[in-house]
């Protein structure tokens, strides 16, 4: 009996032939998925995105399928769950050794955060679980570095960014944001083709904290202030509003999320809410700045970090705690099922995800 084949569309082309993104635009980082029976793409915008920027494009045949049910009927297949290609390359780590060696309070961050707690006592319990939790390190020029850590305690890479110790805000002009993977692929101690692929800052907290509610915020500086402020919620950044993927938010499967979108990032989290409830979150996304952000506020594009800092400088931490433990209050009544939480969270402007 003659058999056929059966088209198999997740037959991926990995680093051996690239393409140009659709997202990033980037003209040699995009594999096609492809037809098994062909060989040729399933379409142009089906792939992934493999660029060290960790653009996070990820377009599979089941979603272009799903979009697209007409071409299903031409390829004459079932949309079936992707499988692992067999050939994917593993995800590049640094040894955990070069974060042990960069440990220091010696960054311009981290005398800036020393401004903001604990001032009045001889050694600061705050900075200290901050250290530890988040593994900050620094550079011999008072650069700080911001580890990427994961689950599994892998170090993916770290981000290195110089502050001005006495505001607080990042100094632009002193080289911009630098790598540690692409210092070390300069310095020969990784490999030219070292498989970057960020993950969460202060992911790695998740198996530390498997209990606490999770708070996800844009920038690592905001997660670090705020985890100042609130230690009860695991704060986590993603490191830019371009990161916010759902390849990278899905280590947040089953976990209550509060998102503490930028002033002028409202709308855009609300929709990648939508998201993480497809993963199993419960969410909750923060008006907080929405509400009570003034026009010069809107215009400076302010975060949580700035909105937190102000009341540090001016003595006023409790009203900040105040102002977030009403967050933890409703989302505690979200985890007990509490039938009023409806209410709860119109009461409090809120926009809750479930």
């Amino acid at each position: 009996m003659k058999s056929y084949k059966q088209p198999y569309l997740e037959k991926y082309t990995g680093r051996t032939s690239r393409h140009k993104c659709p997202k990033c635009g980037d003209p040699h980082s995009f594999a096609y998925y492809l037809d098994g029976n062909t060989g040729k793409p399933i379409d142009k915008t089906v792939g992934r995105c493999n660029h060290e920027s960790g653009c996070g494009y990820h377009y599979t045949p089941k979603q272009f399928f799903i979009d697209n049910p007409m071409k299903k009927e031409q390829y004459n297949v079932s949309v079936t769950p992707p499988t692992t290609p067999k050939h994917q390359r593993e995800i590049g780590h640094i040894p955990f050794s070069f974060v042990e060696r960069a440990a220091s309070y010696n960054s311009t961050f981290v005398q800036f955060l020393c401004g903001l707690f604990d001032r009045y006592t001889l050694e600061s319990p705050t900075i200290e679980r901050l250290m530890q939790d988040y593994a900050l390190g620094a550079t011999t020029d008072g650069s700080v570095i911001y580890w990427q850590i994961d689950t599994k305690g892998r170090v993916r890479t770290g981000k290195v960014m110089k502050y001005n110790p006495e505001t607080g805000h990042r100094i632009k002009d002193a080289g911009g944001v630098n790598w540690i993977h692409s210092i070390m692929k300069k310095q020969k101690l990784l490999p030219k083709d070292y498989n970057l692929t960020q993950c969460l800052f202060g992911e790695h907290l998740l198996k530390m904290y498997p209990n606490k509610v999770v708070a996800l915020v844009e920038s690592e500086k905001s997660a670090l202030i705020a985890s100042g402020v609130y230690p009860d919620y695991v704060w986590l950044a993603t490191g830019g509003k371009s990161q916010l993927s759902i390849d990278k938010l899905k280590v947040l499967k089953g976990r209550t999320v509060i998102m503490f979108p930028d002033v002028d990032g409202f709308e855009y989290w609300a929709n990648k809410a939508e998201e993480l409830k497809t993963i199993g979150c419960k969410v909750i996304v923060s008006d907080l700045l929405e509400k009570n952000a003034t026009d010069e506020d809107r215009a400076n594009k302010i975060d949580i970090a700035d909105w937190l800092i102000c009341y540090l400088s001016n003595g006023t931490i409790t009203e900040a705690k105040n102002e977030l433990s009403e967050e933890e209050r409703i989302l505690q009544s979200m985890i007990e099922n509490n039938p009023a939480l409806q209410t709860l969270i119109d009461t409090f402007s809120l926009k809750l995800i479930v």
